[in-house]
């Protein structure tokens, strides 16, 4: 059985020049020597990358607050099907957001009245859809509606 790792990701194949590879290597090296933890070189990639992507996307606009305000408000009208409220598990599969951006406009719209998070029990759900609900201050939330 694959690992949850794996779900959802692709293997992608890059020529890199020798000198980017010394110079990722080099870095690992001193981040082991360092840190005392270990990163492989798709890790440290991958997280490369992630950064990247999200300072492009910061400095073209795609990451405004009123971007992902609409994205949010567009996923959710997708989803929830003459329904008042939508799971929140189905929001985040929907948006595949990393979980600080969407935990952070999920927070900014609550607090800006823009949407109710709902309790209910959890036990309608498997773990992973749980531990993709909503989870603050010692509450979980499973649903959410729009207020406007």
């Amino acid at each position: 059985m694959p690992s949850q790792e794996h779900d959802r990701s692709s293997v992608l194949s890059v020529r890199l020049p020798d000198e980017l590879i010394q110079r990722l290597d080099r870095y690992l090296d001193w981040r082991d020597l360092h840190s005392r933890a270990k990163s492989s070189r798709n890790a440290a990639i991958r997280d490369a990358l992630r950064i990247w992507l999200e300072d492009q996307e910061q400095l073209s606009g795609l990451s405004t607050s009123q971007t992902l305000h609409r994205q949010f408000r567009a996923a959710f009208d997708h989803l929830r099907h003459r329904h008042d409220e939508v799971a929140i598990y189905r929001m985040r599969d929907t948006l595949g957001w990393p979980r600080e951006r969407f935990d952070a406009v999920l927070e900014q719209l609550r607090a800006d009245g823009q949407v109710e998070l709902s309790r209910s029990l959890p036990s309608t759900l498997s773990a992973p859809h749980l531990q993709d609900s909503y989870h603050v201050y010692g509450q979980l939330y499973l649903t959410l509606r729009w207020c406007r």
